[in-house]
């Protein structure tokens, strides 16, 4: 194990020798008689593990260079500033300079070999705690870093939540990929429509890769083959065309699309499900609107019979030679069927009357369903 470095700085010749001397058994020992002799052997050296420097150094001041030493980071890790002098002043420019220790003359050799040994221990205690922060600061920074990519992921769930289009679909995955470094493809089987396929530069997949998702359409949920991993559900499919193997982002990515390709899947069920809701919706609106005109003909046709009834049966008491039973009984019948008629009319309101209140429900289900389209679109979950 090689010895800790020492600058000492004294212009006194004689103090400096006795100094070497004393030190040099434990440390790799340097000496100047001058600052400016100690600078340049700092130019020919790495930092000192210490220097050890006189106040007085002709007509300058040791804590002076110390403290214009330590603000640039030179010379050495720590500095020992010692002098003569001992009063309250020179021991708070000793502190106020950066000093790590502040001593007295005349030192007491063995005394200056110790601090000097407990110096150097304390630096290296200081290195480990900073190895050991570094370290636990590239973890938080990397923890930070996949927190960031994984809440990206769920956001990504929480925007497709809030698509009622294939496009609009493509839309946020593409964003998404493009804003986590990654390319690849899209793939939607609808329930009653053709494969659309697209490709998250290009736009649209050239007949190679659409061959290549279907292919890969029956495999597992999640099936990798080198860089490539492509997430499979029975109405969408997401192929990542380079994912680095074993990094932790490419675990992270797994485990979140694994869960985006679920949430395509039930999303494009939903939307699907909407689609064929409109179109019983239209259908019965269809029916509905065409019974009502059935009813309101059979009605309008009905009254011209009994018009007709009535005024036939009128004019055949002017020519008829009846008796006066006969007049009653006709007129009776007449009555009666009128009586008949009034009832069936009030059917045929109440029919109308609910055959407009099922439009009106038909009508109000379209327009619910449109306001929780726009409603869901006015959200937005902020994570990350």
């Amino acid at each position: 194990m090689s010895k800790p470095h020492i600058l000492i700085i004294d212009d006194d010749q004689d103090y400096l020798e006795l100094l070497n001397e004393a030190l040099e058994e434990e440390f790799d020992v340097k000496c100047a008689l001058s600052l400016k002799a100690a600078e340049t052997l700092c130019e020919e050296a790495t930092l000192f593990d210490i220097a050890l420097v006189d106040e007085c150094i002709g007509t300058e001041h040791g804590s002076d260079w110390i403290k214009e030493k330590v603000a640039n980071n030179e010379i050495a890790s720590s500095f020992v500033l010692y002098s003569g002098l001992v009063t309250e002043e020179a021991v708070l420019k000793g502190l106020e300079c950066g000093a790590a220790d502040f001593l007295a003359k005349p030192i007491s050799l063995l005394a200056l070999s110790n601090k000097l040994k407990k110096l150097i221990t304390y630096q290296e205690k200081i290195h480990t705690f900073e190895s050991e922060l570094t370290s636990k600061d590239r973890v938080i920074h990397v923890s930070m870093a996949q927190a960031s990519k994984y809440g990206a992921c769920m956001q990504l769930t929480s925007k497709l939540n809030q698509c009622f289009t294939l496009e609009k679909m493509r839309d946020e995955i593409f964003s998404f990929l493009f804003s986590m470094g990654l390319k690849g493809f899209v793939g939607f089987y609808p329930l009653k429509r053709m494969p659309v396929f697209f490709h998250s530069e290009k736009g649209i997949c050239s007949p190679v890769e659409i061959g290549v998702i279907k292919l890969l359409k029956d495999k597992p949920r999640i099936h990798r083959f080198g860089t490539r991993t492509i997430f499979n559900h029975s109405l969408a499919s997401i192929l990542i065309l380079h994912m680095e193997e074993g990094a932790v982002d490419t675990d992270i990515f797994i485990d979140a699309l694994a869960s985006v390709i679920e949430c395509v899947g039930a999303r494009m069920a939903f939307i699907a499900y909407q689609e064929s809701l409109l179109e019983v919706q239209s259908e019965i609106k269809k029916a509905v609107y065409t019974t009502k005109k059935m009813f309101e003909i059979s009605k309008h046709h009905q009254q011209e019979v009994m018009n007709e009834i009535v005024q036939n049966i009128g004019a055949s008491f002017h020519v008829l030679d009846m008796t006066m039973e006969q007049e009653e009984y006709l007129t009776t019948l007449v009555h009666t069927a009128l009586k008949k008629h009034s009832q069936d009319d009030i059917n045929f309101l109440e029919i109308g009357q609910l055959l407009d209140n099922a439009l009106t429900s038909v009508d109000n289900l379209k327009d619910l369903n449109k306001e929780e389209e726009e409603s869901e679109e006015d959200e937005e979950d902020e994570l990350f």
